[in-house]
């Protein structure tokens, strides 16, 4: 997994957060939730993560999204709500690795580890505080709490 800048936001909707990503200057057809693009990194197979928070200083939220090589939205997940309420997110990039990136978002001490695995399968089990947008769906991506500096 590597770092890239290609994407952007562009068409911001307003007060419900959300805004269209577009690909080297142009937009694309995946409307996102968010409207700070905090980082991006590309995967050995072309797929590229994206995640983005609400700018919120009181209800702030994390959104993650997958996307194919086509630019459309493969898998999407979110945390927010019990970690949010009354604390805003900073997002602290600690490590990356081929197919996994560990941070820390919210001012509770905990490092999570979001992985992108190549099979998609039903995964119903996150950390509290997370979800998936499409609940009752295959996955490719992952997420758990970790120890800080370790698996």
């Amino acid at each position: 997994m590597r770092p890239v800048t290609r994407y952007s936001l562009v068409n911001f909707g307003g007060s419900n957060q959300r805004a269209v990503l577009a690909r080297d200057s142009r937009a694309v057809t995946a409307e996102v939730e968010g409207v700070i693009l905090e980082a991006q990194f590309e995967l050995s197979d072309g797929c590229v993560l994206i995640l983005m928070t609400d700018d919120s200083p009181y209800d702030e939220g994390l959104h993650v999204y997958l996307l194919e090589q086509d630019d459309s939205i493969e898998d999407a997940l979110e945390a927010g709500a019990i970690f949010g309420m009354g604390s805003p997110g900073i997002l602290k990039i600690a490590k990356t690795g081929m197919d996994w990136v560990e941070f820390e978002f919210f001012l509770n001490g905990s490092v999570y580890r979001l992985e992108v695995v190549r099979q998609a399968r039903l995964r119903l089990r996150l950390p509290m505080g997370w979800r998936y947008k499409k609940l009752l769906s295959r996955h490719r991506l992952m997420v758990r709490a970790v120890q800080k500096g370790g698996n």
